[in-house]
């Protein structure tokens, strides 16, 4: 043999034997150490750079862990073949999720953007800590990190821990279950199951469960709910997944959990008619129980009514399926089990409505929220898909208000007419979606005659809040078309699509210009923007009028997938424990004085209504905090005969952050927003409030009432002070 010929033949045995390696499930175990180790080393290489760049404050171990577990992820899908291993994950997703929920448990890890704390009380006094460990926390997000959050985790930090009524926020007994939405020890915390883990757990823990097992909840229930509505297509179902729990208005809202129970409770009741088994029935009842309740006690009409308009179509069809179109028939032990169930859920809600009849009747009778009375018309969101993708590093004006379902609006709608019209087939699903989903866009769009609005309790909604739903039924519709679309089926001529494609781009661009450009000072859509957004959309649309291709149809659900996740993916951050509200010098200081003196009240001074809520998650008696629902009694004090005048009723009636500043002026109240009220409080006041402490942003040195208080702590512009008795 010539020597040439050998050198040949050895490459093709090396060629072979790399092939041999290369092919997937071939040696497996090696090839998972090889990604194991070159993750760590990239990861490690990122944080040494590229992290450097984003987030210069620290050096993490904990950032190159979790960027490690990212690229491994991406790593082994070169490993094995996808079939077999997303079978695999299909098969254990649930010892997965709880595989996920012990680790983020374990390291303390959440997505709250608490972090926005480290900035604003003591920002010289600085942590590892303190910061993210990936993304950016998320000012815009008030309501979760400077309020919700605050509200929950003061319940372990109260003298009387998880109380149903706690004299903490507001400085008063308040209701913390009904509207403060925090951990109590009562049964009823079978509403309330994501909170347990601050029960059980402590504060750190505690709010890595409830961050996240929001998200396993919501990721699994979609995936349920679209295993039903594509026959348990499992590609598809993965999709509807991933653009459901990524779309932008999940994400910036954060896990609504109104869909994630309702989505629960459709799933339970296909299994609960479709399993003989009495234990898995037993065990549907429980869940439907659990899910029932904690959709009730969300207590937020304005997703509560429109989404409960969404489930009652699908529990329509899911009822058509098993009865007329499958097995179930009613039996005597069944019927006893609803009865049970409905009962037992009674029985809860009559406990609640006991002990919390007085915080709703507040609450419905307030000025703002309570007083809505909305006739809809003008969602400004339903076109903001479009527009989402930059939302997550592109600032706006108001990325809540702006965010939406990743829903293509309208066309699912006019798919699923034209599918229904030249088919004929699945009527069952598809009158109830499309009856539901023309009532939510004439109100969204158009509105109803204020008499329809009050009669379908559609006024306790706003158009804004109702597009989330409508957004939602276009992803269910456009899930059950993709899922089960046969060969043979109807839909629209090819050459037809490129047409409507560029027409459907355009009116989407036209729409999405006009609610967004709404100011010239804040006209977010700029050409390279609405470039990269139509290249985007027009290929996502063209793909789902095209979905009787089996080859488009595939690209199209890859496409669907990796703009959910450009959307929503980088929106909330990652962070580790709690210790911005707990580690600072001045909350150290306050935990000391309430060691001394438990039942102080105190007053935050001119700080900005977030420091209010500070001195809150401290267990701290804060008269000041935000009030859920008004204190009259405080008012009262602070007016005298003026608290019944209606012009002042009228500023304090209702769910309001309160700004607090001690002056030598006379006391007066004014509205600055409909949730907002500044309270200027005459220094010879404050002992008629029983305030003790205060905690202020200013110094009272060169007041003219400083020698009113003693000043017993002064750290980085930040100040406590007593209140002298006798002043």
């Amino acid at each position: 043999m010539k020597k040439a010929d050998k050198i040949n033949k050895l490459y093709e045995n090396i060629l072979d034997k790399i092939k041999f390696f290369i092919n997937k499930d071939n040696f497996t175990k090696t090839k998972l150490i090889l990604v194991a180790i070159m993750s760590v080393l990239i990861a490690t290489l990122c944080e040494y750079t590229i992290f450097r760049i984003s987030h210069p404050e620290f050096i993490s171990k904990n950032r190159i862990m979790l960027v490690s577990i990212i690229f491994m992820f991406i790593g082994i899908h070169f490993v094995f073949k996808l079939p077999k291993m997303y079978e695999f994950i299909h098969k254990h997703r649930y010892k997965i999720a709880c595989a996920f929920l012990l680790f983020v448990m374990v390291f303390k890890y959440s997505g709250s953007s608490i972090v926005n704390f480290n900035g604003l009380i003591q920002p010289h006094n600085d942590n590892t800590r303190y910061h993210t460990l990936l993304g950016t926390p998320r000012m815009i997000r008030t309501d979760e990190w400077a309020t919700s959050t605050t509200y929950i985790l003061s319940q372990s930090k109260a003298e009387k821990p998880f109380q149903y009524f706690s004299d903490v926020l507001r400085g008063t007994p308040t209701d913390m279950f009904t509207v403060a939405n925090s951990p109590v020890l009562d049964i009823l915390m079978l509403g309330r199951p994501f909170q347990i883990g601050f029960i059980l757990f402590g504060n750190d823990a505690g709010l890595s469960f409830y961050w996240y097992a929001r998200l396993v909840a919501m990721m699994l229930g979609s995936y349920e709910l679209c295993l039903i509505l594509t026959k348990r297509n499992k590609k598809v179902s993965l999709c509807g997944m991933i653009v459901i729990t990524f779309s932008a208005a999940v994400q910036w809202w954060y896990c609504m959990q109104v869909l994630i129970w309702g989505q629960i409770v459709v799933v339970l009741v296909d299994k609960f008619m479709n399993t003989t088994k009495k234990r898995n029935k037993y065990l549907c009842a429980l869940g439907i129980l659990i899910s029932g309740l904690s959709y009730i006690f969300e207590f937020y009409p304005a997703w509560q009514i429109s989404f409960g308009y969404v489930f009652l179509a699908l529990i329509i069809w899911i009822l058509i399926k098993n009865i007329k179109y499958g097995n179930y028939r009613f039996t005597k032990h069944d019927v006893i089990v609803i009865i049970i169930t409905l009962i037992c859920i009674a029985l809860l809600l009559g406990r609640w409505y006991m002990l919390s009849k007085d915080t709703l009747a507040a609450e419905m009778n307030t000025d703002y929220p309570g007083e809505r009375n909305e006739v809809g018309g003008g969602a400004v969101n339903l076109y903001s898909y479009f527009y989402n993708i930059f939302f997550p590093t592109e600032e706006y004006l108001n990325p809540c208000e702006y965010s939406s379902m990743l829903s293509l609006f309208p066309i699912p709608l006019f798919l699923g007419l034209i599918y229904v019209i030249r088919n004929k087939k699945d009527l069952h699903f598809w009158i109830p979606m499309l009856v539901v989903g023309g009532f939510l866009s004439i109100w969204c769009v158009y509105g109803f005659p204020e008499f329809l609005a009050v009669l379908t309790k559609m006024s306790m909604s706003t158009a804004g809040r109702a597009s989330i739903p409508l957004g939602t039924v276009c992803i269910y519709m456009l899930i059950y078309l993709i899922g089960n679309f046969e060969k043979g089926d109807k839909l629209i001529n090819k050459k037809l699509t490129y047409f409507l494609a560029g027409i459907s781009i355009l009116f989407i661009i036209y729409k999405a210009k006009t609610t967004i450009g709404f100011a010239e000072e804040f006209h977010y859509l700029d050409k390279f923007k609405i470039l990269v957004a139509g290249e985007i959309f027009v290929a996502l649309i063209f793909g789902v009028l095209n979905i009787n291709n089996e080859k488009i149809k595939n690209y199209t659900i890859y496409g669907l997938i990796a703009v959910a996740l450009i959307t929503g993916l980088r929106v909330n951050p990652v962070i580790r424990t709690t210790d911005v509200l707990y580690t600072k010098p001045v909350a150290i200081k306050m935990q000391e004085i309430k060691e001394e003196n438990p039942d102080a009240i105190w007053a935050v001074n001119d700080g900005g209504w977030y420091i209010n809520d500070y001195a809150v998650a401290n267990g701290i008696r804060t008269i000041n905090s935000t009030a859920v629902y008004p204190n009259f009694e405080l008012f009262e004090i602070l007016l005298g005969d003026k608290a019944k005048d209606e012009e002042y009723r009228m500023i304090y009636n209702r769910y309001a952050h309160i700004n607090f500043e001690v002056t030598d002026e006379k006391t007066d109240v004014t509205l600055l927003y409909p949730d907002n009220i500044a309270i200027k409080v005459n220094y010879n006041d404050l002992q008629k409030l029983n305030i003790e402490y205060i905690l202020s942003s200013v110094d009272f040195s060169d007041k003219s009432f400083k020698d009113q208080f003693e000043e017993i702590y002064n750290e980085d512009d930040i100040y406590i002070y007593k209140v002298m008795k006798g002043n």
